[in-house]
């Protein structure tokens, strides 16, 4: 009898029935029959069977079939990523069926891409006391009702791609205000909304600020160094950023899963290549930090964060997409991922795929599907290829460098350096060889203060060497525009001829090759020939150093007498 006055076949339909509308309309017309009819047996069966256990389930079932609902229409039905599972109050009960995080990222990604204020947000709802679950007996007030048919609203909603930012419409909650315990979660909701931006940014490669968002969300995911957050940016080197790096370096035949059409033109683009080669790179090193740390966690080894009595519906549980993508973990090896990093930052520097094959024999085998779960032969040190890709490196780090701010010191090139150092160089040939690139594109302004405090961090001799030939180039170019004006012609002649005819025969030997030296002040190039002078003391150049200190010397002195002399005839 208690069966039949429950109605249980019907609330098991109810149950199972993947029209959410049906289903709610069957519901609240039960929960009117079966409150009738048990109310009456209630009275015949003396209290046996009660009005309050007859409608309890069937209670629970709408205020459920309400959960899902708000969740269905908030996310225009799209609940399951794989497109398999119908939502059904049954299927969401059941753990491994769905992602609850993963919706809320969803939702979370209609509102904002920008991870701050979603985290914001997320520390909000969790200690807001206006934020209700709508499978408890709160979500029956007519006020919350409304609530969620705001929510429900398409009016106000923005979508994946143009979310509509974050309003102070109290109106329109998000599934996070309705299930707020998920806001403890927050590497998790992380996690899901970078992999839901890869996949946004993999429909439309050239929207680079999708993988941006992506990587910064990748950055929050792994903070606590967990499983599920390593296995979250392996799925996204694997699968997006992996078969680009592939193409990339061994054409388009390989990576059958782009599209040549698609990304054949980006690969041209030098600043979309630089900015992906940069979010590859920033990828390869939380990598590489997260597998090689000693408290790797699995998912649910924060207990805690489950255990607690909640009367939410669905609880927190293990996310089944992120426990798929733990599963599949294989232990990474750190060589490879350095190595990865090394050939990915030498092409972002200098993107000359030949020059890197020289000087990385294992390079053909790199950016493979197993390429990162492979051991990899130790990098020969210190080749003349190798060597030839640092120093391209820095060129290029030092023609980006501005001259107004103080670059006070070397972490502007600390990447480079420890690419130097797997390559068996010296860091001090770097710091050396960016200095003088620096001098040589007339920057000295720049790093004037670190040239005095950096002695001890040079190679002195090559820094001596090279500075005299750029000291070199810059006064015969002095000299030469001297003597193309009538007034100062005079001033070239008070120079020491042999001195000046040395000068101008290295000065010709170094502009014939390919460098680019810039026009730089007599009084800019007399004050770093005289702090080059204090630090050659003894040097073999010291000679040759006097020899400029003396041109410039003279050259600064009859100027400036000069100068003063139209100042008096004016």
């Amino acid at each position: 009898l208690e069966k039949v006055v429950k109605l249980e076949s019907l609330l098991k339909f109810c149950n199972e029935i993947e029209d959410l509308p049906k289903a709610f309309f069957i519901a609240v017309i039960c929960i009117d029959a079966v409150s009738s009819a048990s109310l009456q047996i209630e009275e015949k069966t003396y209290g046996k069977i009660t009005q309050a256990d007859s409608i309890r389930p069937w209670e629970t079932l709408v205020r459920r079939l309400r959960v899902c609902l708000l969740v269905s229409l908030r996310l225009s039905g799209e609940v399951d990523s794989g497109g398999f599972n119908p939502m059904t109050v049954s299927s969401v009960s059941k753990p491994g069926t769905f992602s609850t995080y993963a919706w809320i990222a969803k939702d979370e990604l209609t509102l904002s891409h920008e991870n701050q204020v979603l985290m914001a947000m997320e520390t909000a709802y969790m200690s807001s006391s206006e934020a209700f679950y709508p499978s408890t007996v709160d979500g029956d007030a007519t006020a919350h009702k409304k609530a969620m048919l705001q929510s429900c609203s398409n009016s106000q909603r923005g979508s994946l791609r143009n979310p509509s930012g974050l309003t102070s419409d109290s109106l329109s909650p998000p599934l996070l205000f309705y299930l707020k315990d998920h806001g403890r979660c927050t590497t998790r909701l992380a996690a899901h909304r970078a992999l839901i931006l890869v996949g946004l940014w993999g429909q439309t490669p050239d929207n680079m600020l999708l993988l941006r968002r992506c990587v910064e969300s990748l950055q929050i995911a792994q903070e606590n160094a967990n499983q599920f957050g390593l296995a979250t940016l392996l799925e996204i080197w694997q699968s997006r950023i992996r078969p680009v790096f592939q193409s990339l370096m061994f054409g388009f035949g390989i990576a059958d899963e782009l599209s040549h059409e698609v990304f054949s033109s980006l690969i041209e683009d030098r600043v979309w290549l630089s900015e992906f080669t940069f979010h590859a790179r920033t990828v390869l090193g939380m990598i590489l930090e997260c597998s090689t740390s000693e408290n790797l966690t699995q998912d649910l080894s924060d207990e805690d964060l489950f255990s607690d009595k909640s009367d939410m519906w669905p609880p927190l549980r293990e996310c089944p997409i992120l426990s798929a993508l733990v599963s599949k973990l294989r232990p990474v090896k750190s060589s490879s991922v350095m190595l990865h990093q090394i050939v990915a930052f030498t092409f972002e520097m200098t993107h000359d795929i030949d020059s890197i094959a020289s000087a990385v024999p294992s390079f053909t085998s790199l950016f493979s599907v197993g390429s990162l779960f492979s051991e990899m032969p130790p990098i020969p040190k210190e080749s003349i290829e190798q060597r030839g890709l640092i120093d391209q490196a820095i060129v290029d780090r030092a023609q980006k460098s501005s001259s107004n701010p103080v670059i006070d010191n070397f972490d502007c090139i600390k990447d480079v350096e420890l690419v130097g150092k797997a390559f068996g160089l010296d860091p001090r040939y770097t710091r050396t060889r960016y200095l003088i690139e620096i001098i040589r594109l007339g920057k000295d302004a720049s790093i004037n203060d670190l040239l005095g405090g950096s002695s001890a961090a040079l190679m002195k001799p090559l820094f001596i060497e090279e500075l005299v030939e750029i000291l070199c180039v810059r006064l015969h170019g002095i000299i030469s525009s001297l003597k193309r004006t009538k007034q100062y012609r005079g001033v070239v002649s008070r120079l020491d001829a042999e001195a000046s005819t040395w000068v101008k025969e290295q000065a010709e030997r170094i502009t014939s090759q390919d460098d680019e030296y810039t026009p730089v002040s007599l009084i800019i190039t007399h004050s770093l020939i005289l702090r080059l002078r204090s630090m050659a003391e003894n040097d073999a150049l010291s000679e040759q150093i006097n020899s400029l200190s003396l041109i410039s010397e003279t050259l600064l002195k009859a100027v400036r007498e000069q100068e003063q002399q139209r100042v008096m005839d004016v």
